[in-house]
């Protein structure tokens, strides 16, 4: 073991500032038993604090640490989201406790990770947009891979979760390659040790001396624990992505990573939600789709729009991999798999530098007040509300746009680098960095294309986009429509399931509590506030279907179980002032006519609650 080291001169642990925050161990192990408690904090406020009022919980972890932190961290400094991770950061002690038992097999798969954060969260995320990102979701999700998390640690070694089972393992095990930062060692001081204290202080059972030979960091989270162990550890700054432009053993989980993700977060975005935003959306493959699915389907309260767009995503993502690799490889007369796997690491600056650009923008815009409230609220401080930084008004704010077209960029880099790989004439190589490069290429159009689309078309009236159904859903009216009786920062998000209200504006109902406005997207909200959590609330009134006003929900006659689509359930209940708009919207969409009470325990039906 070394005790003394002389470091180079891009070695952030010889740097004053940098050194003590990245290597002294007593500063790091303060910094994540504070990120744990944090952690552990927003999900206690979030089970205590259930309401739409409840910030706290929501941005902090929809905010701060996805995807604030994780996305500007990964793409600069690598994987430090994980070494400061209250999961990984207990884990160690739960596994050094624990059984200690070898994995199965069967749970040696780096594809279960990438499958639940690809389904599991995106793929629901986009079907109900709302559904995790309630306060008591968010509570729920988190709590529940946090215990999941556990067990895992405590039945099996070498920080198994981390590497098989985490949502993000095999997101930041490949994004950190993009980064400007690699951990490594001194090879002078490795080739005469004896000892090797940096692998035995691994918890990941992982041997940092061989990283820079292997240009792979494996599955190292950047704990720092080796660097505690000996000084010939070291962590560098780098050229960004150098290790992408060397040869080592490629990983199948890190490239489907890069797809996948680029499909489900960059490609889908520009599908459903910047495009989502123009005024040709009623026009948009995936919108014409979810209408003509819907005269078959009854989607209910899902977003059939957003179904379909990440379905379009995947495939058309999926398809201009799979042809132009397989054209690449023809050309370069290689196997498909190598070339596959070889050239798919290209792909990893789209969604990482790529992300920068909605990332950065979005700080401005949204992410640091809404952050910076939520911190006044969880935690009581006596303090204005934050304002944001910037409006979409502010030219300034769009530059950022620019992280898009350096994404592709970045990308063609390492493409033509990588495929030098390949023994093959350049006329050869030539055509196939084109083939290999269609998402590349595709990518860079989608962006230019947004702007084209935008420039002559202009943006829908309601300046978000349309979701449910194909087009506008039938419950959403424009924002300048609706009206909102409740105050705050959040006051068009519904108070229980933060749902946007003109979206669901025509079951939108409202009630009074303590003498404060509250207002829901739908009659299910407020049953769960007035019989499940037993709220006395008074003054509840329902926007009328027909007119757009707010009425008394007493005297509303309700039409329920038409075939127009429900909020928050599959059973519509839709109110109106006269009986007589009652029938005639019953006639068309048929139905059952009835009163506020019967109405209400139709929706406590949904809670198995008589």
């Amino acid at each position: 073991m070394t005790e003394f080291k002389k470091r180079d001169r891009n070695d952030i642990y010889g740097m004053p500032l940098l050194g003590f925050l990245f290597k002294n161990q007593i500063f790091l192990f303060v910094l994540k038993a504070a990120v744990a408690l944090l952690f552990f904090y927003g999900i206690y406020y979030g089970f205590v604090h259930q309401s739409g009022d409840n910030i706290f919980t929501r941005y902090l972890f929809w905010g701060l640490f996805w995807s604030f932190f994780m996305v500007l961290s990964l793409s600069t400094m690598g994987r430090i989201f994980c070494g400061i991770c209250p999961h990984g950061f207990l884990g160690k002690y739960i596994t050094r406790w624990g059984l200690q038992k070898p994995m199965p097999r069967f749970l040696q798969n780096r594809f279960i990770g990438l499958m639940l954060i690809f389904f599991g969260w995106w793929g629901v995320y986009y079907a109900a947009p709302g559904l995790f990102k309630t306060p008591l979701a968010t509570a729920l999700l988190f709590g529940g891979m946090t215990l999941l998390a556990f067990i895992v640690y405590f039945l099996y070694k070498d920080m198994a979760y981390c590497k098989y089972i985490c949502p993000i393992g095999s997101l930041t095990r490949g994004y950190h390659k993009v980064s400007s930062t690699w951990l490594g060692t001194y090879n002078e001081d490795c080739g005469e040790c004896k000892t090797f204290d940096c692998a035995k202080a691994c918890s990941y059972n992982l041997k940092p001396f061989t990283f820079d030979k292997k240009n792979s960091m494996e599955d190292c989270t950047l704990c720092m624990d080796c660097s505690a162990a000996c000084e010939s550890v070291s962590y560098k700054f780098k050229k960004p992505s150098f290790s992408l432009f060397g040869k080592f053993k490629y990983n199948k989980a890190e490239v489907w990573t890069f797809i996948l993700i680029t499909a489900a977060i960059t490609i889908t975005m520009n599908f459903h939600h910047a495009l989502g935003r123009s005024a040709i959306v009623d026009a948009l493959p995936w919108s014409v789709s979810a209408q003509w699915a819907s005269q078959f389907v009854d989607f209910g309260s899902l977003d059939a729009v957003g179904i379909f767009a990440f379905t379009y995503a995947t495939l058309s993502t999926l398809a201009l991999v799979f042809a132009g690799m397989f054209l690449a490889s023809k050309l370069l007369k290689a196997d498909f798999s190598k070339t596959f796997y070889t050239l798919g690491y290209a792909f990893s600056p789209i969604f990482i530098i790529g992300g920068l650009s909605h990332t950065v923008e979005f700080f401005f815009l949204h992410t640091y007040a809404n952050i910076a409230n939520g911190f006044i609220q969880g935690f009581g401080i006596d303090a204005e509300k934050v304002g944001n930084l910037a409006t979409r008004k502010d030219a300034w704010v769009h530059s950022f746009t620019f992280f898009n077209y350096l994404a592709g960029i970045w990308a063609f880099a390492i493409m033509a680098k990588r495929i030098n790989f390949f023994e093959a004439s350049r006329l050869r190589k030539a055509g196939a960095f084109v083939f290999a490069s269609s998402l590349i290429i595709f990518y860079l159009w989608l962006n230019v294309y947004k702007v084209y689309v935008f420039q002559t078309y202009g943006m829908n009236r309601s300046g978000h986009s349309h979701h449910g159904g194909g087009g506008k859903m039938f419950q959403s009216v424009d924002k300048e429509r609706a009206v909102i009786v409740q105050q705050g920062a959040d006051k068009f998000s519904g108070v229980v399931c933060g749902m946007n209200l003109p979206k669901f504006y025509k079951t939108n109902h409202s009630a009074e509590l303590d003498g404060k406005a509250r207002q829901y997207c739908s009659l299910h909200c407020v049953a769960e506030d007035l019989h499940i959590k037993r709220l006395p609330l008074q003054k509840i009134k329902v926007v009328d279907a027909k007119t757009l006003r707010f009425i008394d929900a007493k005297q509303a006659f309700y039409v329920v179980g038409s075939k127009k689509a429900g909020t928050m359930t599959p059973t519509s209940k839709y109110a109106f002032a006269s009986r007589k708009d009652a029938e005639a919207f019953r006639a068309d969409n048929g139905g059952e006519i009835m009163d506020f009470d019967r109405a209400v325990e139709i929706a406590l039906k949904d809670f198995k609650v008589e």
